[in-house]
C-alpha cells in the first residue's frame, strides 16, 4: 500500500473581492470593493477575527499546518499591515490576487503552495468571524489517516457539533447545535496531491452528495458567530439547545481560545 503522507493547509478569505460567491453584496466590482473596504466594516471584521478566528488558529495543539489568507491586491495598506502583523506568530502567508470569480481565486491561492513529497493535501476552510476548537487540526489529521485506510481519497471531514453565539444583543446568547448537514467551519477535504481539488470545490451543505464524508457529531468543534453583517443566513439544520452563559463560559475556557468577557465586548460593539 502506498505511504499516506498528508499535508494540511487551510484558507481564509479576508474581505476578498470575489466576483461571485457573495449572497448579499453589490454585484458591481467597484461598488463591491468600496463596500468591502469601508473602514468601519473592516474594523468590525478585524474585531471578529482578532477575538475568534486568529486565537483559535494560534491555540491549536497540533501546529503542523499551513494557513493562507486570500485578500484582494487592492486591500488598503493599513488593513494588509494589520493582518500581516496579526498572523505573523502563525507563520501564515497572505496571498493577494486581483478580483476573480470565487473558485478560480481559491485554486490560484492553493497553487502557491509548493509541491513537496506529500501524497495527499487536506484543505480546510475557516471564516474570519468563526473559531475552531483547540484540537481541530490534530483531529483532522487523525481522522484523515484513519479514513484513508478504508476508502480512497478524495473524502471530506465534517464537524457537526458546535456552539453558536448570537452577537445581535448586548449580552451574547449561546446555543449548542448538532447539524444534519456540514457547516463550513473547519470543514476539510483530503485529496490526492495530483488531483488538486480543495474543500471549496462544492457548497459545504451539499458536500456529502459529491464526496464520501466522515461526520463527527461528538466533539464541540466550532464556534460560529451570528451578527447583522453575516453574508450567509446563519440557520441550523439539526438539533439546537439553548446554553446558559455560565455553561457556555466553561466550554469557551476548555475548548476555544476566547472567553465570555471577550464575546460580551463584541456583542456590545455589534449591538450598539
Amino acid at each position: 500500500m502506498p505511504v499516506f503522507k498528508n499535508r494540511i493547509v487551510g484558507l481564509m478569505r479576508f474581505s476578498y473581492p470575489a466576483l461571485s460567491g457573495f449572497t448579499s453584496a453589490p454585484a458591481d466590482p467597484a461598488a463591491l470593493a468600496a463596500w468591502l473596504y469601508d473602514p468601519a466594516r473592516l474594523a468590525r471584521r478585524f474585531a471578529l477575527f482578532e477575538a475568534l478566528a486568529l486565537p483559535s488558529l494560534l491555540a491549536q495543539t497540533d501546529p503542523d499546518f499551513e494557513m493562507l489568507f486570500l485578500v484582494g491586491d487592492d486591500l488598503p495598506a493599513w488593513a494588509r499591515d494589520r493582518l500581516a502583523q496579526g498572523i505573523a506568530p502563525l507563520g501564515a502567508r497572505i496571498v493577494a490576487l486581483p478580483a476573480m470569480h470565487h473558485y478560480p481565486a481559491i485554486q490560484a491561492a492553493y497553487a502557491t503552495v509548493q509541491d513537496g513529497d506529500h501524497s495527499h493535501l487536506t484543505s480546510f476552510r475557516l471564516d474570519d468571524d468563526d473559531a475552531m476548537d483547540r484540537g481541530h487540526i490534530a483531529r483532522i489529521r487523525a481522522i484523515a489517516a484513519g479514513v484513508a485506510g478504508v476508502t480512497p481519497a478524495p473524502f471530506a471531514i465534517a464537524h457537526n457539533r458546535g456552539l453558536f453565539v448570537d452577537l445581535r444583543r448586548k449580552q451574547p446568547r449561546f446555543t449548542e447545535a448538532v447539524e444534519k448537514m456540514p457547516l463550513g467551519i473547519g470543514l476539510a477535504l483530503c485529496s490526492p496531491v495530483a488531483l488538486r481539488d480543495t474543500i471549496f470545490r462544492r457548497n459545504h451543505r451539499l458536500l456529502p452528495q459529491f464526496f464520501t464524508t466522515f461526520s463527527d457529531a461528538t466533539e464541540m468543534a466550532y464556534l460560529r458567530s451570528v451578527h447583522d453583517t453575516n453574508d450567509s443566513n446563519a440557520h441550523n439544520t439539526g438539533v439546537v439547545t439553548d446554553l446558559p452563559a455560565a455553561d457556555a463560559a466553561a466550554v469557551l475556557a476548555t475548548r476555544f481560545a476566547t472567553d465570555l468577557p471577550a464575546l460580551t465586548r463584541l456583542a456590545k460593539t455589534f449591538a450598539s
